[in-house]
């Protein structure tokens, strides 16, 4: 991961303003892995390893939140209604084909949601990439991509009021 506070570089877009460049791994082509953690907010875990030794890897990575397994105890009947949680997924697979030729297939999964009596509002982002690495010599590559990405988000009150309303969109690209 690498953040730019300004001056962006030209392979950006040049612009003056900030720019989080976030690189996923690769994944242990030897041997199988995995690392975890549990908070009082959310929970995570990572596994990786090879798919077939030296040529072949994957990564899956996620995190969850739990509130929204424990409102449904609290005394507040408000609370018990209410929904509240986050959880992404992250996963890549990575051949190597040859010396100077690697295909990597990564994906991106999100969602973020809240409802109360009031209101509620869930968005959530994801991002599928196909991409091919060729080397044609030390000092010449190239990198080639294809991606799809869709972004969709929901606001709006409960049906019923006499100012209800539900406001979504979805970015496809």
């Amino acid at each position: 991961m690498r953040l730019y506070k300004g001056d962006i570089p030209a392979e950006y877009g040049g612009r003056l303003s900030s720019l989080l460049d976030v690189r996923m791994k690769e994944g242990d082509n030897k041997q199988l892995s995995g690392s975890g953690g549990i908070g009082t907010i959310s929970s995570r875990l990572t596994l990786e390893g090879p798919v077939i030794t030296d040529k072949t890897s994957f990564i899956v990575s996620g995190r969850r939140t739990y509130a929204d397994l424990f409102l449904p105890l609290a005394k507040d009947e408000i609370l018990r209604k209410s929904k509240l949680y986050f959880y992404d997924i992250n996963a890549k697979i990575n051949q190597i084909v040859n010396d100077k030729n690697r295909i990597y297939l990564s994906g991106y999964y999100e969602r973020d949601a809240f409802k109360n009596q009031f209101t509620g509002m869930e968005f959530g982002n994801g991002i599928l990439t196909l991409s091919w690495n060729h080397l044609f010599s030390a000092r010449l590559f190239s990198n080639f991509a294809l991606v799809y990405s869709k972004y969709s988000y929901q606001l709006g009150t409960p049906e019923g009021d006499a100012g209800s309303f539900q406001w979504t969109s979805h970015i496809n690209d």
